[in-house]
């Protein structure tokens, strides 16, 4: 089953990267924040950053891998523990479903990067 986790390979390829979750955590999409959307101001780190579902902390890019010691229930179930206080039971399923629809959009191996509500592979820039 293919999930989403925190990396640092291609961290620092923009400017404004940072990764506050852990390496190799699992990550999920919530989606920006209500102050963003709200007022259409997407300087907030929330509009381009996935969030470690056991730390709580964001990082602007996550890798797909395939995985074979979770399956699905587990998976909803660890997300659900993990980001349960910050969502409803219900949300944090929700956001579980979508992060898996995502993760199994891509191939494994690729690097993602997420601007308000797109997802994309992340490129490497070539450096001269």
């Amino acid at each position: 089953m293919k999930v989403l986790i925190a990396t640092t390979e291609l961290q620092g390829s923009e400017t404004d990267d940072f990764i506050g979750a852990v390496p190799g955590e699992l990550v999920v999409d919530v989606g920006p924040c209500e102050d963003a959307t709200a007022t259409d101001d997407w300087s907030c780190t929330c509009s381009r950053s996935f969030v470690g579902v056991s730390s709580g902390l964001m990082t602007t890019t996550a890798k797909v891998v395939d995985s074979i010691a979770i399956n699905a229930r587990t998976y909803e179930l660890a997300v659900r523990q993990g980001i349960g206080t910050q969502f409803c039971a219900d949300c944090a399923s929700d956001i579980a479903k979508l992060s898996l629809s995502i993760a199994n959009h891509w191939e494994a191996g690729t690097v993602l990067e997420r601007s308000r509500s797109t997802i994309r592979a992340r490129e490497p820039h070539l450096r001269a």
